[in-house]
């Protein structure tokens, strides 16, 4: 099948919205975890999965774009949920290892200086998927072939070391103290568990929606791998504005 004025139109608008969405939204998430742990006492690990629930609730160039993306190519709600889940479980592997062995990596890693290299890394890798989905032929004799899992789990371990994953370290950094250091593996354990969970929600809703607006499966597939390669270019810009306002 070919790609069509249609799916280019809704592709594009997906891309549109998630990008203004993420730009629209200030930073605050940082601030909001120092404070929300620190008021939290012996109930740390309910603020820490508070915390996780406002990640995934918030538009983020780190998930957004390719959950959103990964969820329009789904056949199904159980394939939407696989996708976020193999995504987030990939995100949330990531932040469970560096929550625990943040001591070692606060030392060695300036985690800030990351940033825009895993921008345009993973926007790079969202550009070169979209284009190998889209124009590699991946068409079935019952249309477009749902995303591989393999590349939403290799996009989430990219994707966590991006963003919000300072927060991980920002919380773990307040708790470490007050709790033994054996259980630091849960701040980022509990922390992506929020996520996943918040990011469920969201991607379903806008699945749901763009499925009752569309009726039309293959082109929804096909507008949501158009959309990971405009988001991908996004992101690219991302990184690259950045990197440029990094070196003022």
């Amino acid at each position: 099948m070919r790609v069509t004025k249609k799916d280019w139109a809704l592709g594009a608008t997906v891309a549109i919205a998630v990008a203004i969405a993420i730009l629209s939204v200030p930073e605050f998430l940082e601030p909001m975890a120092r404070s929300v742990v620190g008021a939290a006492g012996p109930f740390w690990l309910l603020a820490v999965l508070l915390v996780g629930i406002v990640h995934g609730l918030k538009p983020d160039e780190h998930t957004w774009p390719i959950t959103v993306s990964y969820g329009l190519m789904q056949r199904d709600v159980r394939g939407v949920m696989a996708a976020v889940s193999v995504f987030a479980g990939a995100l949330t592997l990531v932040w469970t290892l560096m929550s625990a062995l943040m001591g070692q990596l606060m030392g060695l890693l300036d985690i800030e200086a990351l940033h825009p290299y895993v921008d345009i890394i993973v926007g790079a890798t969202m550009i070169g998927v979209a284009a190998y989905l889209v124009f590699g032929g991946h068409e079935t004799g019952e249309g477009v072939r749902t995303a591989d899992y393999r590349m939403i789990w290799i996009h989430g371990l990219a994707a966590a070391f991006g963003g919000d994953f300072v927060i991980v370290l920002v919380l773990t950094a307040a708790l470490v103290p007050a709790i033994s250091s054996g259980l630091a593996f849960l701040v980022g354990f509990t922390f992506g568990f929020g996520s996943w969970a918040a990011q469920s929600v969201i991607v379903m809703l806008i699945y749901k929606g763009v499925v009752h607006s569309v009726r039309d499966w293959s082109s929804m597939a096909r507008a949501g791998r158009l959309a990971l390669g405009i988001l991908g270019i996004f992101m690219i810009a991302l990184g690259a504005a950045s990197f440029v306002l990094s070196m003022d």
